[in-house]
């Protein structure tokens, strides 16, 4: 099994990659606040603000806070907010039917129907996953699932 995933890994593009291939040396400062969201951030010395930002498609109109420079006027999403604006490049995705899409067959085991996602698609799974569904129409007929990582992982 180790050297089936070992030969996983030397598949990928960057795995073999030698010393002298890198460019120079680039120090970043990360800040302990980067990742919890609501704090500004700094650009040409100051603070940047809170805007709210529209964006539309076709009726479909989404509003999200943004962080923007009062200088340069350069915008900034902080993880929760680049989450957000994620989800409304996906349903856009959707509605554009632009999306890789998979057929499989529904399953039944006497109590609950259920579909198995294929073997590809699994890799980063885990059984401590937690999935979050989200019914979209009233039949009960549509949904949308987002599998969480476990609370226990990564």
């Amino acid at each position: 099994m180790k050297q089936k995933h070992q030969q996983e890994l030397e598949k990928e593009p960057f795995y073999n990659i030698k010393d002298e291939e890198f460019g120079e040396e680039v120090k970043l400062k990360i800040d302990e606040s980067s990742f919890k969201g609501g704090v500004p951030f700094k650009c040409h010395g100051k603070n940047s603000i809170l805007i709210d930002k529209r964006v539309s498609f076709n009726d479909f109109e989404f509003t999200y806070p943004a962080w923007q420079c009062s200088k340069c006027k350069k915008e900034f999403l902080d993880f929760e907010q680049a989450k957000r604006y994620e989800k409304f490049l996906i349903m856009k995705r959707s509605l554009e039917q632009n999306l890789i899409t998979i057929e499989r067959n529904m399953n039944f085991d006497g109590k609950t129907f259920f579909f198995r996602f294929p073997k590809e698609l699994t890799n980063n799974l885990s059984k401590k996953d937690l999935v979050d569904i989200k019914l979209l129409t009233p039949d009960g007929r549509m949904f949308l699932v987002e599998i969480k990582h476990g609370k226990n992982e990564r």
